[in-house]
């Protein structure tokens, strides 16, 4: 027997070829139920010849069960999510699962749709950067108890585990190394805050400037997108500014390309000129020339801590199905390099002769 040209084969095919019916295939092929061995032989032959794959999306729908996670993540460009999305699909093949994994660009239409997709191909399970996560969207993901994990982002209230890193206390840390160095004109550049890490990371910084006694001067903070064009845009501004700051302190790795990509096209030298910090520390950040000064978040860490809290919840292990939702923290780490130093003696010249290029380089990003 075979099947017709390009037509994959199915259960029913399986069935017909080994003369039984479909559920007895079934329980032979799934291994549950009793079949005789002889019967199941045969099945498993016929099986082999037709080179029968199970349909498994149509076994999960039917089942509940796909033994598949989800992941949402804002952005598949940025270095450090692609990362953390390797380290989740490290952590949960051992256990059976495998990663189905999307990106929202943090658009709200695409978040709810692709929370809805998931969840329609019976995902066990989501892992979730959160963008703006309507009250609906949760009550949906209620609605059809599907466990779900926030990760780098916080929603209000904590209406699910989470798992974040220490973004406040990071970005206090971060600034008070620039302050102990002896630097007062600090320029803070950070994405959009009405994300928790973001936000958390500029209160971090607000903090740690007061408490040494310095209001901080609101042209030197540029708030906007976590995206490079925004590094250069916000660092082009900050270099025209009389005085120029002395430091400057990068809340994400993302933004980070377009910030050191201004800097030397303007001939700022690290940290002669210019002290540099980035709270994110990515592989590049150990050889560039200087080697970036940073603050260290263990993704391996927060996808670990993020895993075990779904496992708990799909599995019900210990009232995990029940019990209120959780909120961990991971901790930094302090890495020094050679790109903050004590402040320059003078005034940075803006060097009018590179800003056309600088415009280039904003275009491009």
């Amino acid at each position: 027997m075979s099947v017709g040209t390009g037509r994959r084969a199915s259960l029913k095919d399986v069935a017909a070829l080994a003369e039984t019916s479909i559920a007895t295939a079934s329980r032979a092929l799934s291994g549950t139920g009793y079949v005789a061995e002889s019967t199941s032989q045969r099945i498993l032959e016929a099986a082999r010849a037709l080179n029968y794959q199970p349909n498994l999306r149509a076994r999960g729908l039917r089942q509940r069960v796909s033994h598949s996670i989800g992941l949402i993540i804002p952005n598949l460009l940025n270095a450090y999510y692609t990362a953390l999305a390797d380290a989740i699909s490290q952590q949960i093949a051992p256990r059976g699962y495998h990663l189905l994994l999307s990106s929202t660009r943090d658009d709200a239409a695409t978040e709810h749709g692709t929370v809805v997709d998931m969840v329609g191909q019976a995902v066990d399970g989501l892992i979730w950067v959160p963008s703006v996560a309507e009250t609906d969207l949760l009550g949906y993901l209620a609605g059809q108890h599907t466990p779900a994990v926030a990760i780098v982002r916080r929603l209000a209230d904590d209406p699910i585990d989470t798992v974040v890193f220490e973004d406040g206390a990071g970005s206090r840390a971060a600034t008070q190394h620039l302050l102990s160095l002896g630097h007062q004109r600090i320029a803070y550049i950070g994405g959009d805050v009405m994300h928790s890490c973001n936000r958390d990371r500029w209160q971090g910084f607000l903090e740690a400037m007061r408490q040494s006694g310095l209001e901080p001067d609101e042209s030197l903070v540029k708030l906007g997108a976590n995206r490079g064009a925004w590094g250069a845009m916000a660092t082009n501004d900050l270099l025209r500014l009389v005085p120029a700051p002395t430091a400057i302190f990068v809340a994400s790795n993302a933004i980070m390309p377009g910030v050191i990509r201004t800097l030397r096209q303007a001939g700022v030298a690290l940290p002669a000129e210019m002290s540099l910090i980035c709270f994110d520390d990515v592989e590049w950040f150990s050889f560039s020339v200087p080697p970036i000064t940073a603050i260290s978040t263990a993704y391996t860490a927060l996808a670990e801590a993020a895993v075990d809290l779904l496992m708990t919840r799909i599995s019900g292990d210990s009232g995990g199905a029940e019990r209120p939702p959780v909120l961990m923290e991971v901790n930094f780490e302090f890495v020094l390099r050679r790109s903050t130093a004590a402040p320059r003696a003078g005034p940075l010249l803006f060097r009018e002769a590179h800003a056309g290029d600088m415009a280039a380089g904003e275009n491009a990003s």
